[in-house]
């Protein structure tokens, strides 16, 4: 560090009474040799030239740190003193190259620009091509329309549960975001009560006027806004066969209620308790079977709460289908997945999924029958 600090002071001595044009042509130079030697630079040798440009940037002319913070935004292994420092400038013009680009800043640095700063730099932000969710977090809270469809936009960009309620509530009044979020993969099973709903607010609106029956209206929203807008590819439970999707739900042999439920889980009667939710959800045993080998829980939760199970037994199952107890983040997790997501909603989803299922099977043996013939 001592060579370091020397060779800042040799600088700080010659320029000390220098013309910024001469401070700009010797930091051109200096930044231009970094740029051409940086992928044989170790780390030592790179925190000189950090020190040496960050000295020169900061008694340069507003151009000229436009002009170093657009050479810099695209080096993966840059100046992260002297990008940093670029990044806080008041000047979103400076500031804009190495927000957008930059892969040296730290999630630290873009959250804290991303909290404190105006409007252009939350924009600069969104057009990053990766972002962590804590960076999405608070740009979908503070953001304009535009940043928040441009979030959405970007399957790269990762968004927590929060975000993704969020973009849900938004949607409700958004047209163009409503259309988007139904390409998003990670739209988890748990977030489509609220796409549900906001699909049927919007249509309530626009159809209030056609009759003057209200129950035959809700009935035509919740079927109309689950085929319209359900992606059943995140049910994940793959294309039920057409002897399982075409079932009737039985009385199990035995009567069933959530204690004895719990009881068949706590003794490792898997099968049995699986049964006994498949009848008290309406849904075909083999669905349920899918739902409980499937590596994640959001179809298992649908069917829980459309049996309207206690949140300890669909704990209890949670826990034999993960072979041992939950972590804190799964357990917390799937609480307020659980609490989030209304009994009705659950039951209108599972309806929706149970039938289309079975036109589908009736569809593929129909078309079976006509081959044969």
């Amino acid at each position: 560090m001592n060579s370091i600090s020397s060779l800042v002071a040799d600088i700080e001595n010659a320029l000390g009474d220098a013309s910024g044009e001469r401070r700009h042509v010797l930091l051109h130079r200096v930044t231009g040799l970094f740029i051409d030697q940086a992928p044989d630079l170790n780390d030592d040798h790179i925190s000189v030239f950090d020190e040496v440009i960050l000295c020169l940037a900061l008694e340069i002319e507003f151009a000229a740190r436009i002009e170093l913070s657009e050479r810099l935004a695209a080096l993966t292994r840059g100046p992260r003193k002297t990008i940093q420092n670029l990044a806080y400038d008041p000047e979103i013009a400076v500031a804009r190259p190495v927000l957008e680009r930059s892969p040296c800043l730290d999630e630290a640095d873009l959250a804290q620009i991303a909290q404190k700063r105006p409007h252009e730099f939350l924009e600069a932000l969104s057009k990053r091509k990766n972002l962590t969710s804590t960076v999405t977090d608070i740009l979908l809270e503070r953001g304009d329309s535009e940043i928040v469809q441009r979030i959405a936009e970007n399957n790269r960009q990762a968004l927590s549960d929060f975000g993704l309620r969020l973009l849900a509530e938004r949607a409700t009044g958004d047209t163009r975001l409503y259309r988007i979020l139904r390409g998003r993969p990670d739209l988890a099973l748990r977030h489509i009560g609220a796409i549900l709903e906001a699909a049927k607010q919007r249509a309530r609106t626009e159809m209030r006027d056609l009759t003057d029956e209200p129950a035959i209206l809700e009935h035509a929203l919740d079927v109309g806004a689950a085929a319209v807008f359900f992606n059943s590819g995140v049910f994940e439970l793959g294309e039920l066969s057409q002897r399982s999707a075409g079932s009737t739900v039985l009385w199990p042999a035995w009567p069933t209620d959530q204690k004895r439920i719990a009881g068949q889980i706590e003794r490792g009667e898997i099968m049995e308790a699986l049964a006994g939710i498949a009848y008290l959800a309406e849904v075909p045993r083999e669905t349920i079977e899918q739902a409980f080998a499937s590596p994640h829980s959001d179809s298992l939760l649908f069917i829980a709460r459309a049996a309207s199970l206690e949140w300890s037994v669909f704990l209890a199952l949670l826990t034999a289908k993960e072979g041992g107890p939950l972590t804190r983040s799964q357990h917390d997790q799937n609480l307020t997945s659980f609490h989030a997501l209304s009994k009705a909603t659950a039951k209108k989803v599972m309806h929706f999924v149970t039938s289309r299922a079975n036109a589908l099977a009736a569809s593929g043996a129909s078309q079976s029958r006509s081959k044969v013939r």
